[in-house]
C-alpha cells in the first residue's frame, strides 16, 4: 500500500544518517518526495526508529547542511525507506525545486509521438455510431 504524498523524484545525493547517539553512517539518497525518501545505507536501522538525515543540498554548499528528522518505515537489504517527521520540510522542498528545474526530462524536445497530426483534427464531433 502506497503512503507517499506527491511525486517521487529519482536523485543521487550523499547523505549522513544518524540513528543512535554517536552512530553516523554515510549513504545515498535514491528517491525523494515531500513525505519521505529511500536511502541506500549500510546501517542496521529498526522499523519506527527515529533518524536524523543530513543532505548536502547542491545549491547551498556554502551554507550549513540541514538536518531532517525522520522515522524508518521500510527496510531492505539495500537500504531504508523513511518518512519525514514534519510533512514537507523546508530543506526537502528546496531540493525538490532544484531537482524539478534541473532534471533532464524538462529540457528534452517534444517527441514526435506526442505531437498530434493535423489530419487527426476533426471539424465536427463524431456521434456514438460513427466512433
Amino acid at each position: 500500500m502506497e503512503h507517499r504524498w506527491g511525486e517521487r523524484f529519482t536523485v543521487d545525493l550523499a547523505v549522513r544518517v544518524a540513528g543512535r547517539p554517536y552512530s553516523v553512517r554515510m549513504g545515498r539518497l535514491v528517491d525523494l518526495s515531500v513525505s519521505g525518501a529511500y536511502l541506500n545505507v549500510s546501517a542496521d536501522l529498526r522499523l519506527l526508529s527515529r533518524v536524523q538525515i543530513a543532505i548536502a543540498l547542491p545549491q547551498r554548499l556554502a551554507h550549513p547542511t540541514p538536518m531532517i528528522a525522520a522515522f524508518v518505515v521500510r527496510t531492505s537489504k539495500e537500504g531504508v525507506g523513511v518518512e519525514w517527521c514534519e510533512h514537507a520540510p523546508k530543506a526537502v522542498l528546496e531540493l525538490l525545486r532544484y531537482v524539478a528545474v534541473h532534471r533532464p526530462e524538462r529540457h528534452r524536445p517534444v517527441t514526435p509521438e506526442r505531437d498530434i497530426p493535423a489530419s487527426d483534427a476533426c471539424d465536427k464531433p463524431k456521434t456514438f455510431a460513427e466512433a
